[in-house]
């Protein structure tokens, strides 16, 4: 699915599709803030999978956020001036909070244009990030994430639209597989799940530690992509009135 420049979509809700879960031509569902999705990163134990192209001629900011969520900078960002592949993220340190960069040194800007699966691990105080499932890097941080993160929604195509500080880094990006394992550190499980068709799941050991995933081919015509989970944490675009 191609997100556009400055119409991101966000990961919000937990919809309840149970009357009509046969029917995706629907204009409406009940839903509600999901809390597990809320608070997810601030536990010790996920992997985040996002495969993802931005060609040179898609319109971006110089640095553009492939995903990300409110508060203070998280979330995958690139920057097509240096051609860095970065997650970043902020720590409640003292005396003040400390920024923590975990760069892709091993990227070029060919895969960006052809397409590149990356995973973000969280193992206790340790990210590691990978790509195309091969370890690239990884970073040791004090602290836990700062506090910001447990505030609602995560964006695809942005960092946080409504940012007072004009810090939306926007980018037109593709998405061809976005999926979040909660505890759960084992990158072979995300391979797995990756490579794996999402009705398969149901059998693995690992199927009630996915919160979310979205292989894109089930999109209804309110332009909602479907969770292929077992949580209807569905998929939509960003209401225009939340865009800055």
């Amino acid at each position: 699915m191609r997100i556009k420049y400055k119409q991101p979509y966000w990961l919000k809700f937990q919809w309840d599709i149970s009357e009509h879960h046969d029917n995706q031509y629907v204009t409406e569902f009940d839903k509600e803030e999901n809390e597990d999705l809320n608070g997810f990163l601030l536990e010790t134990n996920y992997i985040i999978n996002c495969e993802f192209r931005t060609k040179s001629n898609y319109k971006r900011d110089e640095i553009s956020m492939i995903f990300g969520k409110p508060g203070k900078n998280i979330g995958l960002s690139y920057n097509s001036t240096s051609n860095v592949l970065a997650f970043e993220f902020w720590t409640n340190t003292e005396p003040e909070n400390t920024f923590c960069m975990v760069c892709f040194p091993n990227v070029t800007a060919k895969e960006i244009e052809n397409g590149i699966v990356v995973s973000i691990v969280r193992n206790g105080n340790e990210f590691t990030v990978y790509k195309n499932f091969e370890k690239s890097n990884n970073l040791v941080f004090d602290g836990n994430l700062i506090d910001d993160y447990k505030q609602p929604g995560f964006y695809l195509g942005c960092s946080f639209p409504s940012n007072e500080h004009n810090r939306q880094y926007y980018g037109e990006v593709e998405m061809t597989h976005f999926s979040i394992m909660t505890k759960n550190s084992n990158i072979e499980n995300a391979k797995e799940l990756y490579e794996s068709e999402p009705h398969t799941l149901v059998t693995k050991n690992y199927y009630d530690d996915i919160l979310c995933l979205f292989d894109f081919n089930t999109i209804n015509n309110l332009g909602i992509v479907y969770d292929e989970s077992k949580n209807c944490n569905f998929l939509e675009r960003v209401p225009k009135e939340y865009i800055k």
